[in-house]
């Protein structure tokens, strides 16, 4: 398995626009953070966690050519509205790519993007064309690829994580429940959101997200979905051996 953090940033972005912070000012490349997100090479599958804001630019500077399909987590903006560039990916190879999520979920992004419905603008290949899988919380596979959705709470709102394999991804999360947990038991690589140093009440803050790491024991973990708060060095210096942040660009292979 082959990982890319494509995107380790917030909503916002880092820089964020008018910010003249040490961060945003920084000069250091693992300061400089696009809309969260990470792919996935698996069994022979391109799999992308994520459509983010960024997405085009993340796939130009990742070298990224193809899809086979995409998990989303939910459908906040910084996470589905990219989805319109998977047109590249439709007319260069002729598919539709398959989409992943909850209910809520694929029902919001058929909302966002009702354009994408359209059967006459679908002919023309004129549109992001998907096929919507709708997933509950139970595991599912894509050909041979077993997913294991992780169920997590983003304020109120349910959302997923996912674990494949000794891998899992997990972002916007303020809670994890307890049996959500015992699916993250035994990882090599865990991917978790830490938003910034104060609490958030949507988002796990450092503190809690490395509560949640030095209990999971993944033989590593790296924060994501980072805001200016948070300096790369700086911030690392601080964390627990094995728990780092994660930065634009980081690869991993399991």
């Amino acid at each position: 398995m082959k990982i890319k953090i494509v995107g380790s940033g917030t909503s916002q972005g880092v820089p964020i626009i008018g910010c003249t912070c040490p961060t945003c000012l920084s000069e250091n490349p693992k300061d400089k953070r696009l809309r969260v997100s990470a792919y996935v090479e698996v069994d022979g599958l391109k799999i992308l966690i994520d459509t983010s804001i960024d997405f085009r630019q993340q796939m130009l500077r990742a070298g990224i050519i193809d899809l086979d399909a995409v998990l989303f987590t939910h459908h906040h903006v910084d996470h589905i509205l990219g989805m319109d560039d998977l047109r590249q990916i439709n007319q260069r190879y002729r598919k539709y790519i398959d989409i992943y999520g909850n209910k809520l979920t694929l029902d919001e992004i058929k909302i966002t993007f009702r354009y994408a419905l359209d059967e006459k603008l679908k002919s023309y290949w004129a549109v992001p064309l998907v096929n919507f899988n709708y997933i509950e919380n139970k595991p599912f596979k894509i050909k041979e690829t077993e997913i294991i959705p992780i169920e997590v709470y983003h304020g109120r709102m349910k959302i997923f994580g996912y674990r494949i394999g000794k891998f899992a991804y997990i972002t916007d999360c303020s809670k994890i429940p307890d049996e959500e947990m015992n699916k993250l038991e035994n990882l090599d690589v865990l991917i978790l959101n830490s938003l910034r140093k104060a609490p958030h009440p949507t988002h796990l803050n450092l503190e809690q997200a490395t509560e949640i790491a030095l209990k999971l024991k993944a033989k590593k973990t790296y924060f994501t979905h980072i805001t200016h708060d948070l300096m790369h060095d700086e911030t690392n210096a601080s964390l627990p051996e094995n728990i780092e942040l994660a930065y634009d660009g980081l690869e991993m292979e399991i």
